[in-house]
């Protein structure tokens, strides 16, 4: 499903984006709080949360859409919801696609390393990074170690203090053989944060920050 189709909720509607879902404030606040973290976001309307929880930091960020699931309406939608100028926005996301799993592990463990030495990237927002993976061309071994090394990677731009989320939603009817890759992505994530709607809940405590920072202080 690309963006398009991606339904708002009511609240959505209103300007005030970050206080009309509830939980969303706080969350988006510790998004961009250091150490950072990699952080797993699913639940009903996971890629919308995941652009304006990346939007709501305000600086430059990245976003790899592995399931063509973004486009440059709904960052105005965002934008607008955020009180922010659409172009301004649209000016410090910087967009990358992939539509086989082969471009997806390419993107996110080659070419993403590289963006970051040379462009300032304060966040890295990942639509959808299963999507290319349930393709049936490609094989469920194949995809537990391509996801792994996406993983490695992924922690280690979260040890450089860039946060890192993955907006995913869980699949009710995986492909055959390819049941673990969601709980892969679950075990992984330092925080898990789950969407039903009107709620954002923080469903698995950020354990490395309070580990690193038992106080919550920075």
């Amino acid at each position: 499903m690309s963006c398009d189709n991606l339904s708002l909720p009511m609240s959505f509607h209103r300007a005030d984006g970050l206080q009309s879902v509830i939980g969303l404030e706080g969350i988006a606040e510790k998004f961009g709080r250091r150490p950072a973290l990699l952080s797993l976001l699913h639940g009903p309307s996971d890629i919308l949360l995941g652009l304006l929880l990346g939007s709501a930091t305000r600086r430059p960020f990245a976003v790899i859409d592995c399931g063509t699931k973004f486009n440059s309406y709904t960052l105005s939608r965002i934008a607008h919801m955020l009180a922010l100028s659409p172009r301004a926005l649209l000016r410090q996301t910087y967009i990358t696609r992939s539509f086989t799993a082969f471009q997806t592990e390419a993107a996110i463990t080659t070419k993403l390393p590289h963006f970051i030495a040379r462009t300032r990237c304060d966040s890295v927002i990942i639509l959808g990074l299963l999507d290319t993976y349930y393709d049936e061309q490609v094989k469920p071994a194949e995809c537990r170690q391509s996801l792994r090394r996406i993983l490695e990677t992924l922690r280690g731009v979260a040890r450089k203090d860039i946060p890192v989320l993955i907006a995913n939603g869980k699949v009710s009817d995986p492909p055959p053989g390819k049941e673990t890759l969601f709980p892969i992505l679950y075990e992984a994530a330092e925080r898990i944060l789950r969407s039903d709607g009107s709620r954002l809940i923080e469903e698995r405590a950020a354990t490395r920050f309070l580990e690193e920072d038992p106080h919550g202080t920075q």
